[in-house]
């Protein structure tokens, strides 16, 4: 069953795509036309998908889906202002870019990397505990988890500090094998640090294995409304449509009770 509806939401979300919309257009229409189906309903399905484009390209709808996603933790919890003895910091993965046979973090990493540094030097100012796991394996050679340990060495992380959680290659297994080691080291509190738009569905799926991690975004995303659409709108709107139906996913199979 769940595999079955891991597949409905991958078709669904196809539909998110205005290039999967501008194709499927045009399939329908060729067909419609083929079987000398009416013209006015080749019409209506041709302003059905411009409409569709320029609702997800104008920024109006990113406009909304930004706030949604990401309202509740522009202001995030300081470190300072909670009295923990043993926290540990969860840092998620934002992929692994392979340029010129060289794998690098992926641009969001680096914003994830600096916001759980910061986190963890306001412990280790104080002489205070502080571990770091780094949560993703990426899909090249090298882990993201492996990536993130090297450039935390270099900021000065001690590398006993240093847990690497490398099996996990989607959000949901991060927080179950995260959720695992977490569990080992019973820390006093988690701090989980992410990218706004993947805050939401990241906090719902640590609920999920039993952790109420305190969210820490380390960068955000929005869209600019214009008059016609643009490619800048689009993606990004794209991609935090993408984050609604996974939080909707996640809502779906709790209620099932197909995730755990």
């Amino acid at each position: 069953m769940k595999f079955l509806l891991d597949f409905l939401f991958r078709v669904v979300q196809l539909f998110t795509e205005p290039y999967f919309l501008v194709f499927l257009a045009v399939v329908i229409i060729a067909l419609l036309k083929r079987k000398n189906k009416g013209k006015n309903l080749r019409i209506g399905v041709g302003f059905f998908a411009v409409l569709m484009i320029v609702f997800i390209g104008n920024g109006f709808l990113g406009k909304l889906i930004s706030g949604y996603l990401q309202k509740n933790y522009v202001s995030p919890v300081a470190s300072k202002n909670r009295v923990l003895q043993n926290p540990v910091i969860v840092v998620l993965g934002g992929g692994v870019v392979d340029f010129e046979h060289t794998e690098k973090l992926h641009t969001l990493s680096y914003s994830r990397l600096v916001t759980a540094y910061q986190l963890y030097y306001e412990y280790k100012k104080n002489n205070l505990p502080c571990k770091i796991v780094i949560s993703g394996k990426g899909r090249g050679y090298t882990s993201e988890a492996e990536l993130f340990r090297e450039n935390f060495k270099k900021m000065g992380v001690s590398d006993a500090d240093i847990i690497k959680e490398d099996k996990s290659m989607n959000t949901y297994e991060n927080a179950r094998y995260a959720s695992k080691i977490l569990k080992q080291l019973a820390p006093s509190d988690v701090y989980l640090v992410t990218s706004g738009f993947h805050m939401k569905r990241s906090v719902a799926l640590f609920h999920t294995f039993g952790l109420k991690p305190v969210p820490q975004a380390s960068d955000f995303i929005d869209t600019e409304i214009t008059v016609f659409p643009n490619s800048y709108n689009a993606a990004f709107t794209f991609v935090m449509l993408k984050e609604v139906f996974g939080i909707w996913q996640v809502q779906l199979y709790n209620s099932l009770g197909l995730n755990g």
